[in-house]
């Protein structure tokens, strides 16, 4: 079998070979939920530190005691894109001895930069999840208003759109009416350009009916006739339901109730593993439910996750219970949905990381995520994956839904995203842009002041950049290329330094560890190891050999005086083990 280490290498070589898409990408029409590709946002993490309405563990666990009864989540996030002051402590620690850090859904910050990668992976949008069981606890709903407040900017933001999902809908028949009028009235969410309109009205989604028995018709039915005719007309809304895969087999009553709402989307998660599992799936349920949805004029919208897992969550149920294989589990329902003609996708979800189905950037391996307990990596089905694979994969599926790209079989390697910044610091406060070589452009300009100057000019081509001794302040970051249209990528705060993660960082593997420094370098970089380094190899991210520097030794300077200004990986080989590192080229 391939060692990981060397499917990492091919990994990255394949990944240096894909085109993003343009870095100005459309603004997402609001008025059809036909032809979108949205994810379930559950924004339900919070954090004693935070300064939302409930400042305290929600969601993950009491992660300030270490032991399985307090974890409650499966996948770390990936922070490296976070400023400080959204990184929030917890007991737990890198293997490195770091302080492991999580993000909080109550942060401003945070919840446009997540709008953002919803943006720069060319999706459309979120359903904006709202546990209308938690009613009875405003301090919970002042939460959820906040959390909703905060994507409906960063929709407005990155020309996005966002709906409402209610789940919990069980015997909370009034509840729902008294909290949409509020989000009408008192939030303003329909006031928003950037609220999902559909059949021209906005559109609300219930989750549970055939799901809950509690949930009955008689409750679907009160709310049917509320949202569509009793209701105060600017009350009023398209619906959507979330219901059970069979839920075409119901009565009668059921399934008049069915005939009057505007959209069926069925859970699939956990249904099946396999293929042979999916094919059953499509066979009995995905295509009797399509077919039934064409004949009665409703939109079909299928729920595509990519893989699921709750040991920590159910207290040590199975591990990696349904795997990811690398996103071949979850692109065998993409094709199988665009091969029945889907014209819709619901991704099953963003940030979902206590049952393991987030496709949110996470951690890539051991060395990204703490070092007590266990936690679902993205390398656990052998895998070397970036943290932004699953991002990728909706980005494919959304551009594959639109007919852009051609519909594949496989995954194949998915386009990057258009911009990733990581705030960090040499001697000073720098900042990192991460980026991939879009076609037909040469300049890639940035702006720290909202556009106003461009004060800093890249090769589009490089692939990473280093802006230094910027200071601690707001930045507004605006890019484009030369003449063309401006991209706003967000504020990035440098409020204090802190190491730019994993460039610069130790890269772990059993007892060695190997460090480069300075990352970027001009001439001459230095690189450390625990054990002796035999051979090293640097080849161009397309995976063309440069050089190779023979070594004995567990430390030393490479000269790197001879190559051109690029991204460059490193190879390196200690006894019968190879590592790879990535560093940058500057003049």
């Amino acid at each position: 079998m391939m060692k990981l280490n060397t499917f990492l290498l091919l990994s990255l070589m394949t990944i240096a070979t894909s085109k993003a898409q343009t870095l100005a990408l459309p603004e997402v029409d609001n008025s059809t939920y036909s032809g979108k590709a949205m994810f379930g946002y559950q924004g339900w993490f919070a954090h004693p530190d935070d300064k939302s309405p409930r400042p305290k563990y929600w969601h993950w666990g009491n992660m300030d005691r270490i032991g399985r009864e307090y974890l409650s989540v499966e996948m770390f996030p990936d922070m490296r894109e976070a400023g400080l002051d959204e990184r929030y402590a917890t007991a737990y620690t890198f293997p490195s001895g770091a302080t492991a850090r999580v993000f909080s859904s109550g942060n401003r910050q945070t919840v446009h930069r997540h709008m953002k990668w919803v943006r720069d992976y060319n999706t459309d949008g979120v359903w904006v999840q709202r546990f209308i069981s938690e009613y009875d606890d405003k301090v919970v709903m002042a939460f959820r208003d906040s959390t909703t407040v905060f994507v409906q900017e960063g929709c407005e933001l990155y020309g996005r759109v966002f709906a409402i999902m209610y789940d919990g809908i069980a015997n909370r028949v009034e509840d729902i009416k008294e909290d949409w009028m509020h989000l009408v009235d008192d939030v303003k969410i329909t006031g928003s350009d950037r609220y999902l309109k559909h059949e021209n009205r906005p559109i609300v989604a219930l989750w549970g009916y055939t799901v809950r028995d509690e949930a009955t018709v008689d409750q679907l039915e009160e709310l049917i006739d509320w949202f569509h005719n009793s209701a105060d007309p600017k009350y009023r809304a398209s619906i959507k339901l979330g219901v059970n895969d069979n839920w075409f087999s119901k009565d009668e009553r059921w399934l008049d109730a069915f005939r009057q709402v505007e959209v069926i989307s069925p859970w699939s998660v956990g249904r099946f593993n396999s293929q042979s599992a999916y094919n059953n799936y499509v066979n009995n349920q995905l295509l009797p439910g399509m077919n039934w949805c064409d004949d009665n004029g409703l939109l079909f919208v299928p729920v595509l996750f990519p893989g699921f897992s709750w040991h920590n969550l159910k207290n040590g149920a199975t591990k990696n219970q349904i795997p990811r294989n690398g996103g071949d589990f979850f692109w065998m329902q993409v094709d199988g949905a665009l091969s029945k003609k889907a014209e819709t996708f619901y991704f099953a979800m963003f940030d979902e990381v206590d049952e393991a189905t987030a496709l949110f950037k996470t951690a890539e391996n051991a060395s990204r995520s703490p070092a007590q307990e266990y936690w679902l990596n993205l390398d656990a089905d052998g895998y070397s994956l970036p943290s932004d694979w699953f991002l990728r994969c909706a980005g494919k599926a959304a551009e594959s839904l639109r007919g852009n790209i051609a519909s594949t079989a496989d995954l194949g390697t998915p386009a990057e995203g258009i911009m990733t910044i990581r705030p960090g610091q040499d001697d000073n406060c720098n900042m990192q842009f991460i980026f991939p070589d879009f076609e037909n452009e040469n300049t890639l300009e940035i702006s720290l002041d909202g556009g106003n100057n461009f004060a800093y000019s890249v090769s589009d081509d490089a692939g990473t950049y280093l802006v230094k001794d910027l200071g601690p302040g707001n930045f507004e970051v605006v890019v484009r290329h030369p003449e063309g249209v401006s991209v706003p990528m967000g504020k990035v705060v440098l409020n204090q330094c802190y190491p730019l993660s994993d460039e610069n960082a130790v890269i772990s593997h059993g007892e060695t560890h190997i460090q480069l420094f300075p990352n970027p370098a001009h001439a001459v970089l230095q690189i450390t190891c625990k054990t002796e380094m035999t051979e090293i190899e640097i080849m161009d991210v397309m995976g063309r050999h440069c050089k190779t520097v023979p070594f004995g030794k567990a430390s030393g300077q490479i000269d790197i005086s001879d190559l051109s200004p690029a991204v460059y990986i490193l190879l390196v080989t200690t006894g019968e083990e190879q590592f790879v590192k990535r560093f940058v080229k500057q003049e």
